[in-house]
């Protein structure tokens, strides 16, 4: 695996490292019920600590991890707006080994076009820097949005696996490195 590196730059945004002062909005989004319902759960405090918390030692262990992502322009210009990036899924012992490319932005970001560009940035980087073979995403059946970021990135649907969290399937997308 190639140095980490602070960010990646897409033609409207940043991805960037965690700071700080992420912790308040990327809590907004983790309690935002329009996001959380196909996540399954809203997430409480002590959840929203934990991820976190995780992201930052996810950065620390592999060298890579989720993105804060900033729009460069527009009036949300410079604001953390969610994440995107890759991580090892270890709430899913299942699939706990393979890397997840994973996205959550804030309800008021949607419809942009965002979340497949900064995911476009980040599958390419996991494919280019971290030479990764292949990557999943873990995708509630019923959430269009991001069924539709996923086909924009070459992913299909490989399978389904039981999540014993939240009592049900969540499909695994997959795209393969080129």
């Amino acid at each position: 695996m190639s140095d980490a590196v602070e960010g990646l730059r897409t033609p409207r945004l940043l991805l960037r490292r965690w700071r700080e002062e992420d912790d308040a909005p990327m809590a907004a989004i983790n309690s935002d019920p329009a996001v959380t319902e196909l996540l399954n759960r809203r997430m409480d405090a002590a959840a929203i600590t934990t991820f976190l918390d995780r992201t930052r030692e996810h950065w620390a262990v592999h060298g890579f991890g989720h993105w804060a992502v900033e729009p460069l322009d527009g009036p949300v210009a410079g604001e953390m707006i969610g994440f995107v990036g890759v991580a090892y899924p270890s709430y899913l012992p299942e699939v706990a080994d393979s890397p997840e490319l994973g996205w959550r932005l804030s309800p008021a970001s949607w419809g942009h076009g965002y979340a497949t560009e900064a995911a476009l940035a980040a599958r390419d980087d996991a494919f280019d820097r971290l030479v990764l073979p292949a990557l999943i995403s873990i995708i509630h059946p019923e959430n269009a949005r991001s069924r539709r970021v996923a086909e924009k990135l070459g992913m299909a649907v490989e399978r389904q696996v039981f999540n014993p969290v939240h009592d049900r399937d969540v499909d695994i997308w997959q795209v393969l490195a080129p």
